[in-house]
């Protein structure tokens, strides 16, 4: 269990929707005629149809661990309305960002739905699977909105691995040259009002991300996920250390990339993570603003 002592936030994990999943389902019809056999397959207890009901599966899972709140992403555009209504019941420990693309002709109007009727609080960007550069002007668009809403950008540099494509046998078109973080100088130079949060320590372009996180004091890193992009001379504890070094603990947010169940709430991520900040020595204080003050403080969570 989470140490009680601290408010423990996750600030990235995924709502894999009963809609998200039907998504694959209808690409891999031929093999699989429902949800429950593509989550069979993959090794998943398939997600509840009705999204409040998968909102509380997480809420328990929540205090199973001593978690007080979880962002959770609606990793599939069109999915924020089932993230809206778990949210709807769960409003005091669920928060929700959103995915857009935006290369769409209604992606501007899709944000600003998102943020103002369906209470969205982040905006999830993801480069190399829309094929657009965080510099170009449909994106600029999205941060406009951002702005104007004060929520923050989850941008998606480094790699991108989406394991459900390989499992199912489905092509994806994820192109890496839109992945490098020194193309959010401009936005951060242009946007400085706005919040950028980069997952996984750049995943895999640490030093471009530690480059950007030096010049930007509006950069944030979030810690997710089992950080498998980390290979000899750089450990975990390492990345950790330099990321302290440059961006200092109030710029770093925890998460776990958590997911899909049976295996829930990802506490493995946790306990490594606490492992390290004690390893390094990082005060009391400074440990409850990473694994929870720092992304209360920028969505503004009371």
């Amino acid at each position: 269990m989470a140490d009680r002592k601290i408010s423990i936030i996750d600030a990235h994990t995924h709502f894999f929707s009963h809609s998200w999943l039907s998504s694959f389902q209808e690409a891999v019809k031929e093999r699989f005629a429902t949800v429950e056999q593509v989550a069979e397959h993959l090794g998943w207890d398939a997600p509840p149809s009705n999204p409040v009901e998968f909102g509380g599966k997480w809420v328990a899972e929540q205090d199973k661990h001593g978690v007080a709140k979880q962002v959770l992403f609606a990793s599939k555009i069109n999915d924020a309305e089932f993230l809206a209504a778990a949210i709807s019941e769960h409003r005091s420990r669920l928060v929700g960002y959103f995915m857009v693309n935006p290369k769409e002709p209604d992606a501007r109007n899709r944000v600003v739905y998102s943020l103002n009727i369906l209470d969205m609080k982040g905006i999830l960007l993801f480069p190399a699977m829309h094929h657009f550069n965080a510099s170009d002007a449909c994106a600029y668009t999205i941060y406009e909105e951002a702005v104007s809403a004060g929520v923050p950008v989850f941008i998606h540099f480094g790699r991108l691995n989406i394991p459900i494509y390989e499992k199912l046998g489905i092509a994806h078109s994820i192109d890496l040259s839109y992945s490098n973080p020194m193309d959010l100088a401009g936005p951060a130079t242009d946007f400085q009002e706005a919040n950028f949060i980069i997952p996984h320590f750049g995943s895999g372009r640490f030093e471009e991300a530690l480059t950007i996180a030096g010049r930007f004091p509006n950069v944030y890193f979030d810690t997710s996920s089992s950080n498998s992009w980390i290979a000899p001379p750089l450990t975990l504890g390492t990345v950790f250390e330099k990321a302290l070094q440059v961006l200092g603990p109030e710029r770093l947010l925890f998460g776990t990339d958590s997911s899909t169940f049976p295996r829930g709430w990802r506490h493995d991520i946790y306990e490594q993570q606490l492992g390290i900040l004690n390893e390094l020595r990082v005060s009391e204080e400074d440990q409850a603003a990473i694994l929870g003050g720092n992304i209360a403080r920028i969505l503004d969570l009371t």
